[in-house]
């Protein structure tokens, strides 16, 4: 576990599958935010393992799949792969590091 103040607010760190998870708590409790670690802690374990044999892929970022979505896009559609590109850069964006396990919360 590993807690850190900024300021009045409490913040999380820790490593899951070789990618550093750190967030805010929104709180100045330092019981609140150990609470908060240990329940992001489990939700990204339950994620990850709800499916051993797909695991590998829910911890890819959304960086990851949007470009092997776009690669595969691009053959089966050429004439709309300009319009998916478009769109897609916009998630990747915004989410494009975060595990797909966190965005499908």
């Amino acid at each position: 576990m590993s807690l850190f103040r900024r300021g009045d607010v409490w913040w999380y760190e820790f490593w899951f599958s070789g990618r550093l998870i750190q967030k805010s708590t929104k709180s100045n409790s330092k019981t609140v935010a150990k609470a908060a670690e240990q329940r992001r802690r489990r939700e990204l374990a339950e994620g990850c393992n709800s499916f051993e044999d797909m695991r590998h892929e829910r911890v890819r970022t959304v960086n990851e799949v949007a470009a092997d979505f776009l690669a595969s896009y691009r053959l089966r559609n050429p004439r709309s792969a300009r319009f998916a590109t478009y769109a897609v850069r916009h998630l990747q964006r915004l989410l494009g590091d975060r595990m797909i396990v966190e965005v499908a919360e």
